[in-house]
Order: C-alpha cells, then structure tokens, then sequence
C-alpha cells in the first residue's frame, strides 16, 4: 500500500481527537456528578479496589510538582512537550503503525489534560486505585494520564523492537571492477 504513512498519519490523528474527546467527555460528567472537588466522596466501581472521585490537580501527572511549584511544573511540561516533539520529528518518516498510535495517545492525552489546565487552572482527575487493607493508595488520575501512559508503553515496545540499520564494519572496501588498480609492476616508485 503506497499511501500507508498518510493512512497511519490519519489514524494517529483519530486517535488523538477520540482521546481528547473521550477525556473531555469523562471530566465533564465527573464535574457535573460530584459537584465540589476535593471532598474526599469516593464511588468504588467495581469493587473496593477501584472506584470514581472528584480531584482538582493544580499539579503534572499523578499530582506531581502540585502546592506552589508553579516553576517546576512549568519545565516539567516543556521539558516532556520538547521531549514528545523531538521524538515526532526524529521517527515522524517511519511507517510503523505502532508508533503513530503512541504519538497519538501521547499527544491527545497532552492535550486533553492542557485543555483543562489552561480553561479551569487545573486538571480534573477522578480515577482512583487504593489497596486499603496494605495502605495503598495510588495518586488519583484521569483518562488523559492513561492515554499518557499507554502511548509510552506503546512507544518503548517500539522503539525495543524496531529493526537497527545495519553498521558499516572496517574492512576492506568494494571497489569498481572496472576502476581496478594497476599491478604493483606498473606502479610508479
């Protein structure tokens, strides 16, 4: 198929657009539900294990650099944006399926969390994880984050599996038959 790297390109965008639009969708409807954040309610679904909240994150992913780190924060940013951008230009000609799919959960879960960032302050998470009988409790998200999270699981496995270009080795070169030196008889001294 010869037009294969604008077809994954289209689907590195769809994915993005569904991500944004599911992670809209879902912070939305926990706003609407809850009301107030930061309340501490708390809907196990299904089960005691895993359930819905209602938490207004002023900080990165996972509450990282949150309470008065506002520098921090913004370099964490640029610097994973910068990271996330170069990683697009350096393996943008590669036709791989893959790693359009990573692009494309990465920046769709950016930009669903950027929405909220600079439209209400912060970012609305409301997924949470605990272990209550150990005293775990893992910091609550949202969809934007899992998209994160699974568009750099997506790209490490491709980047651990896409083929190396072959290396050069030292050693003699091939050379042009019809450029052959001449015998060491008809070298001039």
């Amino acid at each position: 198929m010869k037009n294969r790297p604008y077809v994954y390109d289209l689907i590195m965008l769809l994915v993005g657009a569904l991500t944004i639009t599911l992670d809209q969708w879902s912070k939305a409807a926990v706003r609407q539900y809850f009301g107030t954040c930061n309340t501490g309610a708390y809907i196990p679904f299904p089960n005691d294990h895993f359930g819905l909240t209602y938490a207004c994150n002023t900080g990165a992913a996972f509450s990282l650099f949150q309470h008065g780190h506002e520098i921090l924060l913004f370099l964490f940013i640029a610097a994973a944006l910068a990271v996330v951008i170069w990683l697009y230009i350096h393996f943008s000609s590669q036709p791989s399926l893959l790693l359009k799919l990573s692009f494309g959960l990465v920046l769709g879960g950016a930009i669903g969390n950027l929405i909220d960032r600079f439209r209400l302050g912060y970012v609305t998470d409301f997924l949470l994880f605990t272990v209550r009988q150990v005293g775990f409790l893992f910091p609550v998200f949202n969809l934007a984050d899992s998209a994160i999270c699974l568009g750099i699981f997506l790209l490490m496995i491709y980047l651990w599996r896409r083929p190396t270009p072959a290396k050069r080795t030292p050693g003699p070169q091939k050379t042009d038959p019809t450029m052959a030196e001449p015998a060491s008889a008809e070298r001039p001294s």
